[in-house]
């Protein structure tokens, strides 16, 4: 074999294995985020089967979903205490003894009657307009954002009610809620069922 062969055959070596390693990157990424999506995809399930186990009032069926370790920051102003996940359940069987008909429609209605998805995933970019590069960023499935309505027949007095609702929502690896975080007029009911 010539001098002149040894360095083609190096050569041909050098720039396949080159190839490969930067195809390997990409097919990693590209293998991440298909995984991603579907972790995301099976957590909005997840959530979508919340509603309608919270729709049914079965305070069971929603419990299952939580981790036992899970905390709940609810809508109202509580000097930001993270709530166990049994006072959690006792609040949400206090709405279900207050509410019948309870649905969740998802999405957020924009002007022009455009109404657009309720569930968002990630953190990556902060209101400062830079790029959120902090430990606490990510494009982890694991933490959604929801927005939506919840509607509901106050049982006593039978009017209807209706709440503009949002939540960010966190899972963990296998897919039981672990921090439950929900905004919406509390007091917003009130003057509804007083109307």
């Amino acid at each position: 074999m010539t001098f002149t062969k040894i360095i083609m055959k190096k050569l041909l070596l050098i720039s396949l294995s080159a190839i490969i390693f930067s195809c390997t990157t990409q097919v990693k990424e590209e293998l991440n985020a298909v995984n991603n999506e579907a972790a995301f995809n099976k957590n909005v399930q997840t959530f979508m089967d919340f509603t309608k186990a919270f729709g049914e009032e079965d305070i069971d069926g929603v419990m299952n979903l939580f981790a036992d370790s899970a905390l709940w920051s609810p809508p109202e102003y509580n000097s930001y205490e993270w709530l166990s996940k049994d006072e959690l359940k006792v609040a949400l069987t206090n709405y279900m003894n207050a509410f019948d008909n309870l649905k969740f429609t998802p999405g957020i209605n924009l002007p022009g009657g455009n109404l657009v998805d309720g569930f968002w995933g990630g953190s990556r970019y902060r209101s400062d307009g830079d790029e959120n590069t902090s430990s606490l960023s990510s494009s982890n499935p694991n933490n959604i954002r929801v927005y939506g309505t919840w509607s509901s027949t106050h049982t006593e007095s039978g009017k209807e009610t209706y709440s503009k609702w949002y939540a960010i929502v966190n899972f963990n690896d296998s897919g039981k809620i672990v921090r439950f975080n929900d905004w919406f007029n509390v007091d917003g009911l009130q003057v509804q069922i007083n109307q």
